[in-house]
């Protein structure tokens, strides 16, 4: 009888072991969910020409005449996170107010579709700074899209 008690809290505390590796695995897998989500809705905003959204996820949006412009002819489709660099304290910057933030970089490939035929074109390769402002009117905003490298991949 004590063996059977004993079996059932060895088995017990194994299965609470189990448990607990997973859920630290689990949060260790998404460390940059956020700025990928921006990164999502950003293209959904420019497939969508949704300035609102577009506004939303960027620290200095472009005017809605601009952005128009820029997004008339593709859109981005597909896009996928491929590498985020590790925050650091030692990125805490200023900008030109004088408000602490952070900043991080992530690098991502999509597909680049043309408008009018709605048929991908091609690959590209980018890059984007995400900054999350520590202060000022801006820091409940999360982490927003501040600069972005977009370079086409022939086929």
């Amino acid at each position: 009888m004590a063996n059977r008690i004993i079996g059932t809290h060895m088995c017990s505390f194994l299965l609470m072991g189990i448990l607990v590796c997973f859920v630290v695995q689990c949060k260790d897998e998404s460390r940059f969910v956020e700025p990928n989500y921006v990164l999502q809705k950003w293209a959904r905003a420019i497939q969508q020409l949704n300035y609102r959204e577009y506004a939303s996820c960027e620290a200095y949006p472009k005017e809605e005449a601009v952005f128009r412009e820029m997004y008339r002819e593709y859109y981005l489709a597909e896009i996928m996170t491929t590498e985020v660099d590790e925050i650091s304290q030692s990125k805490e910057l200023k900008d030109h107010e004088g408000n602490r933030y952070l900043r991080r970089t992530l690098e991502f490939e999509a597909t680049i579709v043309k408008r009018n035929t709605g048929k991908p074109d091609g690959i590209v390769r980018g890059n984007a700074d995400f900054i999350r402002y520590l202060e000022g009117k801006r820091a409940k905003d999360g982490w927003l899209l501040s600069n972005r490298t977009i370079i086409f991949v022939p086929r």
